[in-house]
């Protein structure tokens, strides 16, 4: 079957800055940005505070299983672990309210 090239482009190029100029895409388009962005941000930080806990208050050696008993209560070492933690459980909340926030887009869309 034969289509002229031309105008096949011409309807997909009008129908891509259609989408594009659209108001609610735009707003679509900004909200998933920022969700992307938070996750790598809160993605991030984690991985930080973990490596830092790990090498600040962990020692990977023999004696580590003795100096672990110090290191263990120690009140640096119990917040960035706390921090960590929360840090984890608000990335989860993140991503429940980013399926709760898809759902009802499309039941509202109806």
């Amino acid at each position: 079957m034969y289509t002229d090239q031309k105008l096949l482009i011409k309807s997909m190029e009008s129908k891509i800055m259609k989408m594009l100029t659209n108001e609610t895409a735009c707003k679509l388009f900004k909200a998933v940005c920022h969700f992307i962005m938070i996750v790598f941000i809160t993605g991030i930080v984690h991985w930080g505070l973990v490596k830092f806990y790990s090498q600040q208050c962990v020692d990977s050696s023999w004696i580590g299983m003795f100096t672990n008993v110090i290191n263990l209560a120690s009140p640096f070492c119990q917040f960035i672990n706390y921090i960590q933690f929360e840090i984890s459980k608000y990335y989860v909340t993140i991503w429940a309210s980013a399926g709760v926030a898809v759902v009802a887009y499309f039941i509202g869309k109806n």
